[in-house]
């Protein structure tokens, strides 16, 4: 996430800009088009067309998750947490008020940085791997039994660990928001833990992947992607389809919010096969998007944390979505 000073900036830049028109960005190097398929050797290009599509607005949430950084859904009940600053809870709330109906205390393991949440049959994971002054050794992943979390009576549980590095990081040396060892996105597919990078100097989006099993670990790198912009967090369903969402500076002071959508891959290869961009409007209106859960049927939610710059607040929201005529 950014540090308070610099988000401070960044959403102040979203107020000033509120009458200033989004240009999407269109890389032209490689036009993937809606559909079409990429190599996966070095970085990908940009999709070159993008598709225009505003999630539906909810509800406002409550100051309890201002700064909601994920979203899972698990048995029917949709979950969030904050990221850094912040106690180490994570939250189950209403799908349509955003209301929060129960919080439960993971007693173990301060909240250094918690930016993603995902699940599988039988646990969540936590991602406590932001990361923005790429200076971080201690990265980890939270993992918590769903038998204890799911028992209504239980209001702390307790969480392994899944450590690890990036095989491809070599200097630690401090570089705020200007560097590639950034997370805030990952999910559980094919028996792993595929992590999806926050790349701050190139704006790609870098593919890692992890076991499931608590340990000490170097990150597997798979392939890269120029995401043209910040990925903030990823979902995927049982087809297999992606979602990676995040938000982009489209020139100036102007900040937007964008999806993308990927399927018909091979394996791990996920920026392999059908791909699409997703313009989901101005931050000025959805806040910075941080959250997103992606249903088996194409529907989901996204989640924002609030904005404050100076006499301007905007609370923290929960939209719909409905991208199934997209994959």
């Amino acid at each position: 996430m950014i540090d308070l000073l610099r988000k401070s900036l960044v959403l102040f830049f979203f107020v000033y800009v509120a009458n200033c028109p989004a240009q999407a960005i269109v890389k032209e190097s490689v036009p993937y088009m809606e559909g079409s398929r990429a190599e996966n050797s070095g970085a990908v290009s940009g999709i070159g067309r993008a598709t225009h599509y505003n999630p539906r607005l909810l509800a406002d949430l409550p100051e309890m998750v201002k700064e909601t950084s994920g979203l899972v859904f698990i048995h029917g009940q949709l979950w969030t947490m904050n990221d850094s600053g912040n106690p180490s809870e994570i939250y189950q709330i209403d799908t349509l008020s955003g209301k929060v109906l129960r919080t439960v205390l993971v007693s173990n393991a301060p909240n250094v940085d918690w930016e993603s949440i995902t699940a599988d049959d039988s646990n969540m994971y936590i991602g406590d791997f932001g990361n923005n002054n790429g200076n971080r050794r201690n990265l980890r992943i939270l993992k918590i039994r769903l038998a204890d979390l799911l028992e209504a009576s239980k209001d702390t549980v307790s969480a392994g660990f899944i450590h690890f590095s990036y095989p491809d990081q070599v200097s630690f040396a401090a570089s705020m928001n200007a560097n590639n060892f950034d997370c805030e996105a990952f999910f559980v597919s094919n028996d792993s833990l595929q992590l999806f990078s926050k790349d701050w100097s190139d704006l790609h989006t870098r593919h890692y992947v992890l076991p499931l099993t608590a340990g000490t670990y170097r990150a597997r790198f798979v392939e890269q992607f120029d995401a043209a912009g910040l990925v903030t967090d990823a979902s995927v369903n049982a087809q297999g389809n992606i979602i990676l969402l995040g938000y982009k500076n489209t020139g100036g002071r102007s900040y937007t919010c964008f999806a993308l959508l990927l399927s018909a891959y091979t394996g791990n290869l996920v920026f392999g096969g059908s791909m699409r961009r997703i313009e989901l409007g101005s931050a000025l209106h959805l806040g910075q998007t941080e959250g997103i859960v992606l249903k088996n049927n194409g529907t989901g939610w996204i989640s924002a944390e609030s904005i404050q710059a100076g006499w301007f607040y905007e609370p923290a929201k929960l939209f719909r979505f409905d991208l199934k005529k997209y994959f």
